[in-house]
């Protein structure tokens, strides 16, 4: 399960920025029955709301809330196109702070 894992990190983090959500998305549609995205986008929902709670109080709240979005983005499209052009800003920003220091 771990070489599984480890092979999916390595193809999303092929992908490019802006793409990667999407492609994920599309690539998980093919194996996705109705039970399976209510679980997947609910368990998503779950965690990101932990995450939300957790910025207030002492914990991995960003974590989570990163982990949570990308559960839903696995079943939602709408989810995914927001993920990307969150991972499109935070590149700009990276590069940004990199240039200046």
């Amino acid at each position: 399960m771990l070489d599984r894992f480890r092979k999916q990190w390595h193809v999303f983090r092929a992908d490019p920025a802006g793409e990667r959500f999407q492609r994920r998305y599309r690539r998980n549609t093919a194996r996705s029955g109705f039970a399976r995205k209510t679980i997947v986008i609910g368990a998503g929902f779950a965690v990101l709301l932990i995450g939300i709670v957790l910025l207030v109080l002492p914990g991995p709240g960003l974590v989570l809330m990163l982990l949570g979005g990308g559960l839903m983005a696995e079943e939602s499209l709408i989810v995914a196109r927001c993920l990307d052009k969150l991972d499109v800003a935070f590149q700009r920003a990276r590069a940004r702070w990199w240039r200046t220091t």
